[in-house]
């Protein structure tokens, strides 16, 4: 199944409308028509928008059709990059989309970071490399080579990498009610 008719079984079966999406994703309702249609390709970002709408993670939209096998392993080669090419932060699917949990691994260049948005789930960072300044609500964390971080992500929260080389990062989060990241 293509990545239009995805979208559009998606929209279909939570009932719809071409308006109903526009109005909740920014996208006006001739783009959708014509993504759903396979006439137009979509930017990550917009992609993004859509994902967030609809409450799935990115993943959801490049899975295959059901799986029964009772485990799926994920390549490092066939990992969903969620981040542009040239982005200062290098984001990776772990998991297959629509599970109970999701799991990224993050590459972030010195200096750079990224915001969080607020949700209803939880959260956990284990630094693998490097270090960061995390910024929790009003609380400042710093986080070194082996740290974890657990916190309920009802807060805004971002953080930066203020080492001198690449950070990798492993988050774990649950899916439930919250915003795709």
């Amino acid at each position: 199944m293509s990545l239009g008719q995805k979208i559009g079984r998606l929209r279909q079966e939570r009932g719809l409308t071409l308006q109903e999406v526009s109005d909740g994703s920014g996208l006006t309702p001739s783009f959708l028509s014509r993504l759903e249609r396979d006439k137009v390709n979509i930017s990550v970002a917009n992609l993004r928008k859509l994902a967030m709408f609809f409450s799935v993670q990115m993943t959801y939209f490049f899975e295959g059709e059901e799986n029964h096998q009772a485990g799926q392993v994920v390549r490092p080669d066939e990992r969903v990059k969620l981040s542009l090419e040239d982005a200062p932060v290098q984001v990776f699917s772990l998991l297959p989309a629509n599970g109970d949990l999701e799991s990224r691994l993050l590459e972030a260049q010195p200096g750079s970071g990224q915001q969080g948005f607020s949700g209803k789930g939880s959260q956990m960072v284990y630094l693998l490399r490097g270090h960061l300044r995390f910024q929790l609500g009003d609380e400042e964390y710093e986080l070194n080579e082996g740290d974890t971080l657990f916190y309920k992500d009802d807060l805004a929260h971002n953080w930066l990498n203020v080492g001198e080389q690449s950070a990798i990062l492993l988050t774990v989060s649950t899916v439930n009610g919250r915003d795709d990241r």
